[in-house]
């Protein structure tokens, strides 16, 4: 068989590898924009069973390195479920979370 037969279809594979990273990271982005049930649905798509290996190394972040929800956010829940403000009720907190996941975020409060 002729060598440029089999070529075209090698490069068809190679560009379809990038294609899966490139469509992993649009839809990490968008997920991770939209938050909440999103990554959810990023995280059972990015199961091994599922999709794509390249889906699977972007997606499997979201399970124990989700993107945090902003200090102001969980400092607007903080005071609204206590009744006070976060100074009143602390007396040190790091703007910085340690770790965040789907459901919890951990942030270190004295």
């Amino acid at each position: 068989m002729r060598k440029d037969y089999y070529l075209p279809f090698f490069e068809t594979v190679a560009s379809k590898g990038g294609q899966h990273e490139l469509a992993a990271e649009k839809i990490y982005t968008m997920c991770s924009d939209l938050g909440g049930f999103f990554l959810k649905v990023a995280q059972i798509i990015g199961k091994p069973d599922l999709a794509p290996a390249a889906w699977v190394r972007r997606l499997v972040t979201l399970y124990d390195r989700a993107p945090a929800t902003p200090f102001n956010d969980v400092k607007l829940v903080l005071e609204t479920e206590f009744g006070r403000s976060i100074e009143d009720i602390f007396e040190r907190f790091d703007v910085e979370s340690l770790g965040s996941a789907l459901i919890a975020q951990v942030m270190h409060l004295i």
